[in-house]
């Protein structure tokens, strides 16, 4: 795997107190890596340090073997970015907007920009004004302003915020396809966990500054943890007789139903038991540990209050 951007022990410091403290990791090329963390966990202020909106207190950032503090323009010349949102030129049409921003570039083309306009599912209202747009079709101009200039990374600060379901799915296959056809490396931030289990390889998870943990999202999808769902008439009797006589068992109430945590060899005992005891069973299905339960399972081990 080629390494694309390097943090290393990146740390900021606003009037006195620290806001990223030793962020330390990497990212390869043709990966979509994720910022995972509530609002305030310091997502946007990383991002703003990698595309050279904002100075590092302690550390580096290496983009494509070039160091922001030592070849700054080397470096971000290989970064294309929406950070927060896509500002643009409202009266200007989207393909006004996109020749203003190849201006600043060397050697974009007609073609090109046809190119990113036609990826991004924009050529029937490319002529049309900005004003007009949705927020989807701001974002999908973002992304193609975006990538004109052939970046090795692209990175996207919550990218979906305000869309609708249709509008997320849309830039989720864009951001997919961007890596695993394109080969670029995609940071995107997100606090929506399942949009990020859906759409990222891999997963920093960082909350107050700190990087708490980095995770495969595969390795996280093939862990195997069984778990059961059971709809019962008396879920809290039924939690207790759990926890009573099978301890090693992980019993709770999820939204109603008992939730048990077991292997499935147990799963007959622990039907017979509480049959016994005159609980109703009326239903028990297999069901996958989501990523928000991993994520809070994470963060409660590193002493982290989210």
């Amino acid at each position: 795997m080629t390494t694309v951007v390097e943090l290393k022990n990146v740390s900021k410091t606003i009037k006195g107190k620290k806001i990223i403290d030793s962020l330390s990791f990497n990212i390869q090329k043709g990966e979509v890596f994720g910022f995972l963390g509530p609002n305030g966990a310091g997502k946007t202020t990383t991002i703003r340090m990698i595309v050279g909106l904002m100075k590092l207190s302690e550390g580096d950032i290496v983009i494509c073997g070039h160091s922001i503090q030592k070849d700054f323009e080397k470096a971000v010349e290989n970064i294309g970015a929406i950070v927060e949102n896509p500002e643009m030129y409202k009266f200007l049409s989207g393909y006004e907007n996109l020749q203003q921003y190849a201006r600043m570039h060397r050697g974009i083309t007609k073609e090109k920009i046809d190119e990113v306009v036609k990826f991004v599912g924009l050529s029937d209202r490319i002529n049309d004004k900005v004003k007009t747009y949705s927020l989807g079709m701001r974002q999908r101009l973002g992304i193609a302003q975006s990538l004109l200039h052939d970046p090795k990374v692209l990175i996207l600060d919550e990218p979906t915020n305000g869309l609708d379901p249709a509008g997320i799915k849309e830039i989720r296959q864009h951001v997919r396809e961007l890596a695993e056809k394109r080969g670029l490396a995609v940071i995107v931030s997100s606090h929506l966990l399942a949009e990020m289990e859906m759409m990222c390889d891999r997963i920093a998870i960082i909350q107050k500054g700190k990087l708490v943990d980095v995770q495969s999202v595969h390795n996280w999808m093939e862990e195997e943890i069984e778990m059961y769902s059971f709809e019962v008439n008396h879920v809290e009797d039924a939690v207790k007789y759990i926890k009573q006589f099978f301890p090693g068992g992980q019993a709770k109430i999820v939204e109603g139903r008992l939730v048990i945590e077991s292997d499935k060899e147990q799963i007959p005992d622990i039907i017979m038991l509480l049959a016994e005891r005159g609980i109703r069973i009326y239903e028990v299905k297999q069901v996958s540990k989501s990523l928000e339960e991993r994520f809070l399972e994470i963060t409660e081990k590193q002493g982290v209050v989210v």
